[in-house]
């Protein structure tokens, strides 16, 4: 019998887990949770995660609150989902459903059949068109994980730096919260930085709603449209 489980993490803690607990049963009450306190920077210090890893089968189904609680680190989370894939186990991201292996798996499906006509040479011709509409979206559905993953990688570079920086700070000026200087500016970078590789404006190849969709789902329309101005004050 195919089995669903639910894997929540935080990385301290002094951090709770019932926020994810919560959307994971709320998607499906019948998931057994697997959870732990551990960094997400890789798996070998995840012991649950391994315990996961060993008693998963093909046809059971893995469900995360989001990618990162699978992997902050973007070629072992890439290559971990390949491997998922390959074995047939699902994988569920609730806050990505686009990058859900069901989702990979109907968009890389054959819908349209081979054309077989009197005309060999023209058939041959549009099946090889067909071959290479199909393997373009593969390769689209490939980014899209990637990114995914990097995303949560360079979140949490963002995070270390943030905490780097308020310690230094915390230590000249006296009174302030451990932390709280260079938010502000940190988190304008990180959405910056995202604008900036995944934009079809700059160096990436994504329109505005599939960004903030996708990959800014906590920043608001003011405040992406507002520095991705910027931006391109900054290069006129």
């Amino acid at each position: 019998m195919c089995k669903i489980y639910g894997y929540v993490r935080v990385s301290t803690i002094q951090q709770k887990v019932e926020r994810q607990i919560n959307n994971i049963i709320g998607f499906n009450g019948d998931a057994i949770i697997i959870s732990e306190k551990q960094s997400g920077k890789d798996i070998d210090n995840r012991a649950e995660f391994k315990k996961l890893l060993n008693k998963v089968k093909p046809g059971d189904t893995i469900i995360f609150d989001e990618v990162s609680r699978m992997s902050r680190n973007a070629d072992e989370g890439f290559s971990l989902y390949m491997e998922f894939l390959s074995k047939g186990i699902s994988l569920v991201f609730l806050k990505e459903r686009h990058i859900d292996t069901d989702e990979y798996k109907r968009r890389t499906q054959k819908h349209i059949e081979k054309v077989s006509s009197s005309n060999k040479k023209m058939d041959n011709l549009i099946n090889g068109i067909l071959e290479l509409v199909a393997a373009f979206e593969q390769e689209n559905l490939k980014d899209n994980i990637r990114l995914a993953f990097e995303q949560a990688e360079h979140e949490r570079q963002f995070l270390i730096k943030r905490v780097t920086e308020g310690k230094a700070t915390s230590s000249k000026r006296q009174g302030r919260p451990e932390g709280s200087c260079n938010i502000k500016t940190d988190k304008a970078d990180h959405i910056k930085q995202t604008i900036r590789d995944l934009s079809k404006d700059f160096d990436g190849k994504y329109s505005d709603a599939k960004i903030l969709r996708e990959y800014l789902h906590n920043t608001s329309k003011g405040t992406y449209y507002k520095y991705k101005k910027e931006l391109k004050e900054e290069i006129a």
